[in-house]
């Protein structure tokens, strides 16, 4: 949980905005990161960072939201 918000609720939210934006966050994010490697003043922390918030949105955007576990309801064993 991130304070009062879990977070499944997290990335629910980020698909339904990705999805109402209609735009693939992962391209944009490809070609900055793209464009910085070719750079020669870009620092290797900054490429870093951007690698891995790739991967983190990567992790929200590609994988299906997993649906929520059913709750079984607890049986008694019966005394034989």
């Amino acid at each position: 949980m991130i304070g009062q918000t879990k977070l499944s609720t997290i990335r629910e939210e980020l698909r339904e905005a990705f999805a109402a934006e209609g735009v693939n966050p992962l391209i944009e994010l490809d070609l900055k990161i793209r464009s910085l490697k070719k750079s020669k003043s870009t620092s290797i922390k900054e490429l870093e960072t951007l690698e891995t918030f790739r991967a983190a949105l990567a992790q929200i955007v590609e994988e299906p939201a997993t649906p929520s576990r059913s709750k079984r309801a607890r049986t008694t064993k019966k005394a034989v």
